[in-house]
């Protein structure tokens, strides 16, 4: 059987095969399958209508072939069923307790990874990789997460967009990135820009040779949510561009704590707790940016504790005229 099979695959046309790692939408009870049906059935088969659900199948990542998984969302909770052999295990994240989201993009490679506790009072984090694309079909997840877009809030997008031009001139993909990032009605507060921190090594010759310590990133704090735009370690540098990257969103009603360290003369790390569950987040920043860093952890503190008083996200004390940081001090 096994032979049968890649004889099939060997002689499926590229196309054919890149298709068949394509994520695809599962519209009826019959269409899920068979190794997920049972535990799909037993926790949302009596739904008058098929919930939105999605598979993924396993496809080839950038270092590891990735697990076949299945998705769905109902009763204000995301499903996740992961397939191990011939067993499904069984993950489910309410949206209130889901702490934080990542999003990353290299070629056609994407993923977005869930970080919470779970129905079961764990804290966990479940990441779901796909085709790029069809990663149409993840932005309902997505939007289970992030703020919704807000015309009526008097924000204009193209407006609270103009705020990253000198991150665009500065660096035309990080500058991009973060204007996507955006959703209508959002309010950009501040903006730190980090290129790539290295240290020298060692000298040979003529050659210096140097240890990267953290590639380039960009951390915007809006009046919603933390968004840190950042280069992936695991892909490679041409010519001083790495393709892709990742987003990574905190809504600011999550940030628990915020701590400022210094790492000798040279660094700061500025480390979020996130609640609920306390999973930590760092950034890494140059010690010329400490001034910069200590606004937005102020901005970080009191921001989060207003949005958990008033339980949401959104602070409106905050005046529409705020302007952003600039990138260096």
């Amino acid at each position: 059987m096994t032979s049968d099979l890649n004889s099939q695959l060997s002689t499926m046309t590229g196309a054919r095969q890149t298709m068949s790692s394509w994520a695809k939408v599962i519209e009826s009870p019959e269409a899920v399958p068979k190794v997920y049906r049972s535990s799909f059935n037993t926790m949302l088969g009596h739904e008058p209508t098929m919930p939105y659900t999605v598979f993924a199948p396993a496809i080839a990542g950038l270092r590891h072939r990735t697990t076949e998984k299945l998705l769905c969302e109902a009763h204000d909770t995301i499903y996740v069923w992961e397939r191990t052999g011939g067993r499904a295990a069984l993950t489910a994240y309410p949206t209130e307790t889901i702490s934080d989201l990542e999003m990353g993009e290299i070629l056609l490679f994407s993923w977005i990874t869930i970080g919470g506790v779970t129905q079961a009072g764990e804290v966990s984090a479940t990441t779901i990789e796909f085709n790029t694309a069809t990663s149409r079909h993840f932005a309902r997840f997505v939007s289970l997460i992030r703020p919704a877009p807000d015309p009526l809030a008097g924000l204009a997008l193209d407006v609270e967009q103009a705020k990253f031009n000198y991150l665009t001139a500065e660096n035309f993909k990080f500058g991009s990135f973060a204007c996507s990032s955006l959703m209508e009605g959002e309010q950009v507060q501040q903006i730190v820009w980090q290129p790539k921190i290295r240290k020298p090594l060692t000298r040979l010759g003529k050659f210096t040779f140097y240890q990267t310590l953290s590639l380039p990133h960009v951390t915007i704090l809006t009046d919603k949510e933390l968004i840190v735009i950042q280069d992936d370690e695991r892909t490679r540098e041409n010519r001083g561009v790495r393709y892709g990257g990742k987003w990574r969103y905190v809504a600011l009603k999550h940030i628990d704590a915020v701590a400022l360290s210094a790492h000798g003369d040279d660094m700061v790390t500025l480390s979020l707790t996130l609640a609920p569950g306390g999973r930590q987040f760092e950034i890494m920043f140059t010690a010329s940016r400490k001034e910069q860093i200590a606004r937005l952890q102020d901005s970080l503190e009191n921001r989060s504790e207003a949005a958990k008083c008033f339980g949401r996200s959104v602070v409106t004390s905050t005046p529409a005229t705020t302007a952003p940081d600039p990138a260096h001090p």
